[in-house]
């Protein structure tokens, strides 16, 4: 029995029978790859909310962080660094919601951007920098393996 090729579908019988529409090469694989976007999505804006209260708080209450801990800069600095941060979650998390390549893009390189600082501050906080690192991961394979595609 041979093959037909009919609208970038293959179709059994010889191509003169007329048979039932046969489903799309391309649309037999399932999208897998939906939920691993939701949650990258979800965990940015997460991630947002606390870089945006972080951000408030070092700009308005000093009392809240110890300001002799800070590597470099003032307060202040770092109060408008978490808010930037925050604002560039956002934008991943629109991005990622709306299946855009370029908000994987951004996406990976902010969720490899929050690892690489909780692997700075793993001394201080250990389970919490862990955590995040594995958030951090999962985001990463989320946004490489899915988000490219299309859906």
């Amino acid at each position: 029995m041979a093959e037909a090729q009919v609208g970038g579908t293959r179709v059994p019988g010889d191509g003169a029978s007329p048979v039932s529409p046969a489903v799309p090469l391309n649309d037999r694989r399932e999208s897998t790859g939906g939920g691993w976007l939701t949650f990258a999505g979800v965990m940015f804006l997460i991630a947002a909310t606390f870089n945006t209260v972080y951000g408030i708080s070092a700009l308005v209450n000093d009392d809240y962080f110890a300001v002799d801990e800070l590597l470099f800069g003032d307060l202040s600095m770092w109060g408008v660094l978490y808010l930037i941060v925050a604002a560039s979650q956002v934008v991943a998390a629109l991005l990622v919601f709306a299946r855009s390549a370029i908000g994987a893009i951004l996406g990976i390189f902010i969720a490899g951007l929050s690892a690489t600082v909780a692997l700075v501050s793993i001394g201080a906080y250990p389970i919490w920098s862990i955590t995040v690192m594995v958030v951090d991961a999962l985001i990463i394979y989320g946004l490489a393996v899915h988000g490219f595609g299309e859906e």
